[in-house]
């Protein structure tokens, strides 16, 4: 399983760091985590074909997180770039709605062409696809919000928070994880509702856990910080910070 991050930032987009957007590629399939603006741009700069692309999955509606989803169905059903195998978009209870509107409101330009699309709500759960297994938490951040976890049949294991205050369940949900993505909007002095700071990312590290602690969903403020010694004053495992286009092995 490789992990590459597309964007570690947030909505308030830098030159550094842009809105949340991530790929896993396990058992020949590539996953996407999230869309945020600017995400179909930076696959391209990964050397990723945004048409192999096997399942787009969203922890939630902010835009932040799901805008290049319009990017990416109206990319996919452009002439030139049919995209000739399925796609399958899985998301909170809301899904089939979001993107049924979405359809809409574009005048049915996104709507697939050339390729079967399915949209699936996934609302708690999991779900088999073989070679790994999806499973989808209920987290603290906006009504219905997910956090969802990636276990491969060769055990390798991958959680990804989306936005989350702290909560019991992305704590189990984590338990024991190879790599934890875990959002980090804000260093330690400053706590917004719905959001972990430094010290909060710790401490369910700590709790979970996890082998390798993955903090993402920066807000500019935290480039003025040493956000990974102060989540070190609760996690004594390893810490990495995330930096868009950076990849790693699970």
């Amino acid at each position: 399983m490789k992990l590459t991050i597309l964007g570690s930032g947030t909505g308030i987009v830098t030159a550094r760091r842009g809105s949340s957007g991530y790929l896993i590629n396990i058992a020949n399939k590539t996953l996407l985590l999230d869309s945020g603006s600017g995400t179909l741009k930076k696959i391209a700069e990964a050397s990723v074909n945004f048409k192999d692309i096997d399942y787009a999955i969203y922890t939630h509606f902010h835009p932040d997180h799901v805008t290049d989803l319009i990017s990416l169905l109206f990319a996919l059903r452009i002439p030139s770039n049919y995209k000739g195998k399925d796609l399958a978009v899985i998301g909170p209870a809301g899904m089939k709605e979001f993107h049924r509107k979405l359809t809409k409101v574009f005048n049915y330009f996104i709507e697939a062409r050339g390729y079967d699309l399915t949209v699936n709500e996934l609302p708690g759960g999991h779900l088999d696809f073989g070679d790994f297994r999806l499973t989808s938490s209920l987290i603290n951040h906006h009504e219905g919000s997910l956090a969802y976890r990636i276990d491969s049949k060769d055990g390798k294991s991958l959680v990804y928070s989306g936005d989350t205050d702290y909560c019991e369940n992305i704590v189990d949900l984590a338990r024991d994880v190879d790599v934890l993505l875990l959002e980090c909007s804000y260093p330690e002095h400053i706590k917004v509702d719905g959001h972990l700071n430094s010290t909060l990312a710790g401490r369910i590290a700590r709790e979970s856990n996890c082998k390798k602690l993955v903090l993402t969903h920066f807000y500019p403020i935290c480039d003025d910080y040493d956000i990974s010694g102060q989540c070190k004053e609760e996690f004594n495992g390893e810490v990495v910070l995330a930096e868009d286009l950076m990849t790693i092995e699970v």
